[in-house]
């Protein structure tokens, strides 16, 4: 590929790689129907997205009971909720799931640089669904929600990669598509890419002033050469 401007490009996954939405929305009404509790649309689901399963199934738990998806949830309920959606999950991770058009093409284009993925969905789900669609050979490390002690919008994540990659921060480029990664990758001092057609609306994304916004996955080339 061309020289590029970026040493090392760090992925969201959910709403940047894959389309995962709809499995995760049926997982969680699969979820609350098996609690007896109303379900949730995919719009809402896909606002409750991007902090780990926990905060998710806390999220519907309290739009679904209470109309309010701040709501305080009973620790055994939310316990048990999260133990739900993760069995409902493994079952259907893969009914709907794709990449993005543009991702793979994308990826192998510019495999030359440093790549990582680091997403908040526990490990075991963004490895099963990178590694169902080959995604993985193009990765040098990939990251999940439970893989260190903190994840977005905190930026350790994303120093940990840099520094794995001995690469300084300024020169790394993350990429998501909600607030979360954009946060995160200025408070690591890196440059930030956010993706609208992902899970969140391009009006909340541009709050955040990313470096870059793209509407298509295939933009990443003209921007980083």
């Amino acid at each position: 590929m061309t020289k590029s401007k970026f040493q090392a490009i760090l992925f969201d996954l959910d709403g940047t790689l894959v389309d995962s939405s709809r499995d995760i929305t049926t997982s969680i009404n699969l979820t609350l129907k098996h609690l007896g509790y109303d379900p949730i649309t995919l719009k809402q689901s896909n606002s409750f997205v991007g902090d780990g399963i926990r905060m998710l199934v806390k999220r519907a738990l309290g739009k679904s009971i209470y109309n309010d998806e701040r709501h305080i949830i009973e620790h055994d309920l939310l316990s048990e909720a999260d133990k739900i959606y993760r069995k409902y999950y493994a079952q259907h991770v893969l009914d709907t799931t794709l990449p993005y058009p543009g991702v793979v093409d994308t990826l192998s284009r510019i495999a030359g640089l440093q790549l990582a993925v680091i997403s908040n969905k526990a490990l075991v789900y963004v490895n099963e669904i990178i590694i169902h669609f080959q995604l993985d050979k193009y990765f040098r490390l990939i990251l999940g929600g439970d893989s260190l002690e903190l994840k977005k919008p905190d930026p350790y994540p994303l120093l940990y990669v840099a520094q794995q990659f001995n690469i300084d921060p300024q020169q790394c480029l993350m990429v998501g598509d909600s607030e979360k990664d954009i946060i995160a990758g200025k408070a690591a001092g890196m440059n930030t890419c956010a993706v609208t057609y992902g899970m969140r609306t391009e009006k909340s994304l541009k709050e955040q002033q990313p470096d870059y916004i793209l509407s298509d996955f295939q933009s990443i080339n003209s921007i980083i050469r």
